[in-house]
């Protein structure tokens, strides 16, 4: 039993050690599913991007329901595109720690959430919070800001030499998501009123979580790593399990594989001192 159990820890301790000599790499695919990562980062910008560049259409409706000035209203969207953009650093950590398909689900929750419960909003103020600061994340790290971010970085990830162009499609969804948004919105608040239309807008950002659920983690490949004359000598030492002099590891670590057998075959060189 017990050399068995020897035996089984000095093969895990040699594949571990040769291991070494391996580089566990993700090789974007540029294409394939790919373009499904594609698809759903372009509906991501023009659905995040769309909703705030539309705001104005409700700046009106605003006013009057909570009988303030123009720079107060204006000041909800302002919040709102610069916590955005400033949440990316903790955004970032969060999806390097755990994904960017979890954060963004989570992200796209707690967005539409908030969105949908500033409609309640007693004052300007309460909503300069809820719509403004939890809504794009700026001291938690929740919301859109770790809705955009991800659609961003799983583009990266999934191409490399259509990346470019990829990456351009991405970013036009915020164009189409602009035009789009503005007249939409402002159909909704005329049907429904300000305050169910902003509710129907937050059960679209809630489809975020859809998209963000299409963000498949690259798997890792592995890949033999190029060692130096050390690294080298060293695993061919553990390969052989027997001790190299100075002169065959130097063989070894110059020498082509035929070149190392000729080699190989002629006797051996002794150690003269």
């Amino acid at each position: 039993m017990t050399r068995e159990t020897t035996k089984k820890s000095k093969k895990h301790q040699l594949n571990s050690q040769n291991d070494d000599e391996y580089d566990y790499i993700s090789i974007p695919p540029d294409g394939g599913y790919g373009w499904v990562i594609l698809i759903a980062c372009f509906l991501i910008n023009m659905i995040v991007d769309g909703f705030l560049y539309a705001f104005g259409a409700i700046s009106k409706d605003l006013r009057e329901h909570f009988h303030v000035q123009e720079w107060e209203v204006s000041l909800v969207i302002s919040l709102a595109c610069g916590c955005y953009l400033l949440s990316a650093p903790l955004a970032s950590a969060l999806c390097n720690k755990f994904g960017c398909r979890p954060i963004g689900i989570i992200g796209s929750f707690i967005a539409a959430g908030s969105v949908a419960a500033s409609i309640f909003s007693p004052n300007i103020y309460v909503m300069w919070t809820l719509f403004g600061f939890v809504g794009v994340s700026v001291s938690t790290g929740i919301g859109m800001g770790l809705i955009y971010l991800p659609s961003i970085v799983m583009v990266g990830l999934y191409f490399e030499k259509k990346r470019a162009i990829a990456t351009g499609i991405t970013v036009s969804g915020t164009g189409i998501g602009s035009i789009t948004f503005g007249p939409l919105s402002r159909f909704l608040f005329n049907k429904l009123g300000w305050q169910s239309g902003l509710l129907v807008l937050s059960g679209i950002l809630l489809f975020c979580a859809v998209c963000c659920a299409f963000m498949r983690p690259l798997t890792p490949k592995r890949k033999r790593r190029i060692l130096s004359v050390i690294e080298h000598a060293k695993v061919g030492y553990l390969e052989t399990r027997q001790e190299l002099s100075t002169e065959e590891i130097l063989i070894r670590s110059f020498c082509n594989a035929d070149q190392a057998t000729r080699l190989e075959t002629l006797p051996k060189l002794t150690n003269k001192f």
